[in-house]
């Protein structure tokens, strides 16, 4: 919820500054007018010929930031975070199903050697069995760690990676 938050905040910034750098633009336009009349004069006659070309780069780098903002924003409303996808009562098998078919090779690659070794594993050993660098394997771990799949302990030198219990159950009933 805190990334969620950010990403509002950061949009609204976003339209905010687009707000005021458009009343300025009108303002530099035409100091003596009305910004609300200047701006209806561009949007109907467009910009003047003797516009700054600098001045219209830059206004459009700055609406395509705030359109990809958005577009991120969006993206993140309609992708889930992986925690939500459990709810308590419901079937682990449907739940472990849904997750999997969200899952990299890699990671489904990962979740298969730590299944095949009762849900717990240190990752030193994923890494030869799941045929992936010690790198690769330590990002994988990393970002089902970040999504509720796997914990990640401490084990001297490398970690002790677990299946979440309602993973691994629902693992097992497939």
């Amino acid at each position: 919820m805190d990334k969620l938050k950010i990403l509002l905040i950061m949009l609204v910034s976003a339209a905010g500054g687009l707000g005021v750098s458009i009343y300025v633009l009108a303002l530099i336009l035409a100091p003596t007018e009305s910004p609300l009349v200047v701006l209806g004069q561009l949007l109907s006659n467009g910009f003047p010929a003797t516009f700054p070309f600098l001045v219209l780069f830059s206004s459009l780098l700055f609406l395509s930031t705030v359109l990809a903002s958005m577009v991120g924003v969006i993206y993140f409303l309609v992708l889930p975070e992986m925690k939500n996808y459990y709810t308590t009562g419901s079937n682990g098998k449907e739940n472990a199903s849904m997750v999997l078919r969200t899952l990299k090779p890699e990671e489904i690659s990962v979740v298969r050697v730590l299944d095949a070794h009762g849900g717990t594993y240190l990752q030193k050993h994923i890494t030869k069995e799941a045929g992936l660098s010690r790198l690769k394997t330590h990002r994988v771990v990393a970002a089902l760690s970040e999504r509720g799949i796997v914990t990640a302990e401490k084990h001297g030198n490398t970690n002790q990676v677990t299946l979440v219990k309602w993973f691994h159950e629902g693992m097992r009933q497939q």
